[in-house]
């Protein structure tokens, strides 16, 4: 997956922009997966992923409001997506609160300048019912928060050109980047 304009950040900035985008909440899920996130990975940065390339962030089991959105195995954004868009009328039915955040999302995007952060992960956290059963996506970047803003992108018309992102990544990143660079020379 192309990265761009990839910064170091502190997991403190993180938690900072996280509670800034989206307020405090009553349900400490999403902070609670930062976390364990930050202790899993080490480090994070900041980077800005151009639109065509979300469609490979790897999306965890869904199955919250209804019928599963997301199998047990995941699927990349690409394949959710489709999935969805064609079983759209099911999921009005079945998981009708899913349907409903989507086009919260999507409203919230068509008016705004700018999407609200996602935040990922380098690959998955592997823990969790969400996350366990993701083996096959060893190595892949990986949704934390922002799936039903994923999803919204994937169905709007007018998209912008990248979204910003935090990413989890491990503490040696940074030097294997260096040396993919290096290795160009």
């Amino acid at each position: 997956m192309k990265l761009l304009n990839i910064i170091e950040i502190p997991f403190e900035k993180v938690l900072e922009t996280y509670e800034k985008e989206n307020g405090k909440k009553n349900d400490q899920w999403e902070i609670n997966n930062l976390e364990k996130a930050n202790k899993k990975f080490g480090s994070w940065i900041n980077c800005k992923i151009p639109i065509l390339e979300i469609r490979e962030v790897v999306m965890p089991h869904y199955k919250y409001g209804g019928s599963a959105v997301i199998p047990a195995e995941g699927a990349l954004l690409s394949e959710a997506y489709e999935f969805f868009n064609n079983n759209r009328k099911r999921f009005e039915i079945e998981n009708s609160q899913f349907c409903k955040r989507v086009e919260i999302q999507k409203n919230i995007i068509s008016k705004s300048k700018r999407v609200k952060t996602l935040y990922l992960s380098q690959e998955p956290l592997f823990i969790g019912l969400s996350y366990s059963g993701l083996t096959k996506f060893k190595g892949k970047i990986t949704h934390l928060d922002g799936f039903h803003r994923l999803i919204a992108l994937m169905d709007i018309e007018k998209k912008p050109e990248s979204v910003e992102s935090f990413i989890a990544v491990y503490n040696n990143f940074f030097d294997n980047l260096f040396e993919k660079l290096n290795s160009f020379n």
